[in-house]
């Protein structure tokens, strides 16, 4: 059978488009976020910050305070910019998707995402067409709301969407409400799965 016509592509940014950062962050700093009762925290708190209920600074001073890391909010903004690596291979493959339209949807830490794309001159209409961003929208993955407002954003349907996220998590309920979904694991795979769509 074969796949749907794709009108839109849309990419996650933190383990896809850009490596590193955030989680690295937190496996340096923050060994007891991976204990049960710190990763229920953590959750809760990247949750908050996500939808825009507590800001950036407010999220790290959290952490702080109950993992003590000893690090100012400034200091933990900029580790991790610095530490967010683009996936140049698949940078270069995003504009041989278009005419489809290519969109980036974040669950983002405040102004985190818009941050690292600046950082990383990912932030033209060479390479999004749209750029949505969670604490922007209050809205957050894996919400059924979050990815209906991105469709009609984009005005397409679900199945003429095709979400590209590095978590499982994210993808199932993409999929649920009629979204084509890929599993992002690295650029190579990516590329083989994006085949079957006839995009490239």
């Amino acid at each position: 059978m074969s796949k749907p016509k794709i009108k839109a592509v849309i990419f996650d940014l933190g383990g896809v488009i850009a490596h590193g950062g955030y989680l690295g962050f937190i496996k340096r700093y923050c060994a007891e976020c991976f204990t049960p009762l710190g990763k229920k925290t953590i959750l809760r708190l990247e949750r908050e910050v996500n939808l825009g209920q507590i800001s950036e600074p407010e999220f790290y001073r959290e952490i702080d305070k109950i993992f003590g890391v000893h690090l100012k909010p400034a200091q933990i903004h900029r580790l991790i910019i610095q530490h967010m690596t683009a996936d140049k291979s698949l940078i270069r493959l995003i504009p041989k998707l278009k005419p489809a339209k290519v969109a980036l949807f974040s669950n983002s830490l405040g102004n985190m995402a818009m941050d690292v794309l600046k950082k990383r001159h990912l932030s033209g209409k060479k390479f999004f067409d749209r750029i949505f961003v969670s604490t922007k929208m209050h809205l957050a993955k894996p919400d059924r709301q979050a990815y209906t407002y991105v469709l009609k954003q984009l005005k397409v349907k679900p199945s003429e969407a095709l979400m590209v996220d590095d978590r499982i998590e994210n993808i199932r309920p993409a999929r649920q409400i009629g979204m084509q979904g890929i599993v992002f694991k690295n650029s190579r795979q990516f590329a083989r799965e994006l085949k079957k769509y006839r995009l490239v």
